[in-house]
Protein backbone atom coordinates (compact mmCIF):
# COMPACT_ATOMS: atom_id res chain seq x y z
CA UNK A 1 0.00 0.00 0.00
CA UNK A 2 1.09 3.38 -1.09
CA UNK A 3 1.12 5.62 2.41
CA UNK A 4 1.51 8.67 -0.19
CA UNK A 5 -1.79 7.74 -1.95
CA UNK A 6 -4.13 10.78 -2.06
CA UNK A 7 -7.10 8.68 -0.39
CA UNK A 8 -5.14 7.16 2.28
CA UNK A 9 -3.71 10.87 3.28
CA UNK A 10 -7.59 11.96 3.31
CA UNK A 11 -8.71 9.23 5.15
CA UNK A 12 -6.10 9.76 7.40
CA UNK A 13 -7.00 13.72 7.92
CA UNK A 14 -10.61 12.83 7.99
CA UNK A 15 -10.35 10.28 10.65
CA UNK A 16 -8.30 13.08 12.82
CA UNK A 17 -11.31 15.56 12.20
CA UNK A 18 -13.42 12.91 13.56
CA UNK A 19 -11.96 11.32 16.56
CA UNK A 20 -11.39 14.63 17.58
CA UNK A 21 -14.84 15.66 17.22
CA UNK A 22 -16.71 12.68 18.38
CA UNK A 23 -13.38 10.73 20.75
CA UNK A 24 -12.54 7.33 20.03
CA UNK A 25 -15.12 5.60 21.30
CA UNK A 26 -18.34 7.04 19.48
CA UNK A 27 -16.32 7.47 16.03
CA UNK A 28 -16.71 4.03 13.91
CA UNK A 29 -14.61 3.04 10.93
CA UNK A 30 -18.25 3.45 8.90
CA UNK A 31 -18.30 7.38 10.11
CA UNK A 32 -14.59 7.68 8.00
CA UNK A 33 -15.45 5.73 5.35
CA UNK A 34 -18.71 7.93 4.75
CA UNK A 35 -17.00 10.67 5.03
CA UNK A 36 -14.96 10.14 2.67
CA UNK A 37 -17.25 8.46 -0.13
CA UNK A 38 -15.45 5.35 0.64
CA UNK A 39 -17.11 2.33 1.69
CA UNK A 40 -16.06 0.10 4.42
CA UNK A 41 -14.80 -2.91 2.91
CA UNK A 42 -12.28 -0.52 0.93
CA UNK A 43 -11.14 1.41 3.92
CA UNK A 44 -10.11 -1.97 5.60
CA UNK A 45 -7.45 -2.07 2.95
CA UNK A 46 -6.01 0.77 4.37
CA UNK A 47 -7.33 -0.51 8.18
CA UNK A 48 -6.86 -3.86 10.12
CA UNK A 49 -9.49 -2.35 12.17
CA UNK A 50 -10.78 0.94 14.13
CA UNK A 51 -7.57 0.72 16.67
CA UNK A 52 -5.40 0.27 13.87
CA UNK A 53 -7.11 3.19 11.95
CA UNK A 54 -7.01 5.17 14.89
CA UNK A 55 -2.97 4.42 15.60
CA UNK A 56 -2.56 5.27 11.94
CA UNK A 57 -4.23 8.56 12.34
CA UNK A 58 -2.60 9.60 15.45
CA UNK A 59 0.80 8.57 13.57
CA UNK A 60 -0.20 10.92 10.38
CA UNK A 61 -1.00 13.98 13.33
CA UNK A 62 2.76 13.38 14.64
CA UNK A 63 4.65 13.29 11.43
CA UNK A 64 3.04 15.85 10.23
CA UNK A 65 3.95 17.82 13.63
CA UNK A 66 7.42 16.91 13.11
CA UNK A 67 7.55 18.01 9.72
CA UNK A 68 6.55 21.40 9.97
CA UNK A 69 8.64 21.46 12.81
CA UNK A 70 11.78 20.27 10.39
CA UNK A 71 10.88 22.82 7.98
CA UNK A 72 11.48 25.73 9.99
CA UNK A 73 14.39 24.23 11.64
CA UNK A 74 15.94 23.52 7.83
CA UNK A 75 15.05 27.15 7.20
CA UNK A 76 18.09 28.43 10.06
CA UNK A 77 21.54 28.49 9.57
CA UNK A 78 22.66 28.99 13.09
CA UNK A 79 22.68 26.51 15.35
CA UNK A 80 21.04 28.42 18.53
CA UNK A 81 18.47 30.07 16.15
CA UNK A 82 17.72 25.93 15.07
CA UNK A 83 17.33 25.48 18.54
CA UNK A 84 15.50 28.36 19.40
CA UNK A 85 13.24 27.59 16.24
CA UNK A 86 12.70 23.61 17.26
CA UNK A 87 11.64 24.60 20.67
CA UNK A 88 8.66 27.63 19.40
CA UNK A 89 7.62 25.69 16.25
CA UNK A 90 7.14 22.67 18.35
CA UNK A 91 4.76 24.45 21.31
CA UNK A 92 3.40 26.95 18.39
CA UNK A 93 2.45 24.00 16.13
CA UNK A 94 -0.26 22.83 19.04
CA UNK A 95 -1.19 26.25 20.17
CA UNK A 96 -2.23 26.39 16.40
CA UNK A 97 -4.15 23.20 15.92
CA UNK A 98 -6.77 22.96 17.96
CA UNK A 99 -8.01 19.45 16.36
CA UNK A 100 -4.52 18.17 17.66
CA UNK A 101 -4.92 19.89 20.86
CA UNK A 102 -8.33 17.90 21.34
CA UNK A 103 -6.56 14.72 20.58
CA UNK A 104 -3.60 14.91 22.72
CA UNK A 105 -6.24 16.39 25.88
CA UNK A 106 -8.47 13.32 25.40
CA UNK A 107 -5.80 10.70 24.80
CA UNK A 108 -2.71 11.35 27.57
CA UNK A 109 -1.91 8.30 26.75
CA UNK A 110 0.03 9.47 23.66
CA UNK A 111 2.53 10.99 25.95
CA UNK A 112 5.13 8.35 27.85
CA UNK A 113 8.22 8.91 28.65
CA UNK A 114 9.11 5.12 28.65
CA UNK A 115 10.15 3.45 25.29
CA UNK A 116 8.81 0.01 26.16
CA UNK A 117 4.92 2.06 26.45
CA UNK A 118 5.43 4.24 23.19
CA UNK A 119 3.20 3.31 21.02
CA UNK A 120 4.66 5.97 18.27
CA UNK A 121 8.23 5.36 19.31
CA UNK A 122 9.20 5.57 15.27
CA UNK A 123 7.63 8.47 14.63
CA UNK A 124 9.59 9.94 18.21
CA UNK A 125 12.27 8.89 17.03
CA UNK A 126 12.43 10.42 14.37
CA UNK A 127 11.41 13.87 16.15
CA UNK A 128 14.29 13.39 18.04
CA UNK A 129 16.82 13.34 15.92
CA UNK A 130 16.14 16.66 14.53
CA UNK A 131 17.01 17.40 18.74
CA UNK A 132 20.30 14.92 18.02
CA UNK A 133 21.42 17.09 14.87
CA UNK A 134 21.50 20.26 16.14
CA UNK A 135 23.21 19.29 19.12
CA UNK A 136 25.73 17.27 17.01
CA UNK A 137 26.03 20.43 14.61
CA UNK A 138 26.25 23.11 17.47
CA UNK A 139 29.33 20.84 19.69
CA UNK A 140 30.72 20.13 15.83
CA UNK A 141 30.40 24.41 15.41
CA UNK A 142 32.17 24.29 19.28
CA UNK A 143 29.17 26.46 19.52
CA UNK A 144 28.11 23.84 21.98
CA UNK A 145 29.54 22.36 25.22
CA UNK A 146 30.47 18.93 24.13
CA UNK A 147 27.50 16.41 25.79
CA UNK A 148 26.70 13.36 25.19
CA UNK A 149 24.15 13.87 22.43
CA UNK A 150 21.85 10.19 22.87
CA UNK A 151 21.27 11.87 26.86
CA UNK A 152 20.11 15.10 26.19
CA UNK A 153 18.35 13.82 23.25
CA UNK A 154 16.23 11.99 24.99
CA UNK A 155 16.29 14.70 27.80
CA UNK A 156 15.13 17.88 25.98
CA UNK A 157 12.55 15.48 24.20
CA UNK A 158 11.13 14.21 27.90
CA UNK A 159 11.28 18.23 29.00
CA UNK A 160 8.77 18.97 25.95
CA UNK A 161 6.45 16.26 26.69
CA UNK A 162 6.31 17.15 29.98
CA UNK A 163 5.57 20.65 29.31
CA UNK A 164 2.79 19.19 27.16
CA UNK A 165 1.23 17.17 29.56
CA UNK A 166 1.30 20.04 31.97
CA UNK A 167 0.13 22.40 29.21
CA UNK A 168 -2.47 20.39 27.55
CA UNK A 169 -3.67 17.17 29.55
CA UNK A 170 -3.34 18.76 33.31
CA UNK A 171 -4.98 22.13 31.71
CA UNK A 172 -2.19 24.26 33.95
CA UNK A 173 -1.81 27.52 31.65
CA UNK A 174 -1.59 29.94 34.47
CA UNK A 175 2.03 31.18 33.85
CA UNK A 176 3.35 28.77 30.95
CA UNK A 177 4.75 31.08 28.45
CA UNK A 178 7.08 32.46 30.77
CA UNK A 179 7.58 29.44 32.04
CA UNK A 180 8.38 28.03 28.83
CA UNK A 181 10.58 31.33 27.57
CA UNK A 182 12.67 31.39 30.47
CA UNK A 183 13.61 27.22 30.53
CA UNK A 184 14.31 27.75 26.73
CA UNK A 185 16.78 30.29 27.34
CA UNK A 186 18.03 28.61 30.60
CA UNK A 187 18.42 25.53 28.17
CA UNK A 188 20.92 27.47 25.80
CA UNK A 189 22.77 29.16 27.70
CA UNK A 190 23.10 25.72 29.31
CA UNK A 191 24.12 24.24 26.02
CA UNK A 192 26.30 27.19 24.74
CA UNK A 193 30.43 26.98 25.07
CA UNK A 194 31.00 31.05 25.02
Amino acid sequence: MDENNEKYQQMLSTSLELFAKFGYKKTTVEDVATSINMTKGNLYFYVKNKKDLYEKTIDFALNQWKDFVNDAVNKEKDVVSKFRILAQKSIEYIENNRTVQTILINDPSIFTLSSTEDRFYNTNVSAMNIIKKILEQGIEEKMFFPVDVEHITEYLFSVYIMFLIKSYVKSDNSSLKKMFSEGLELTIRGLLLK
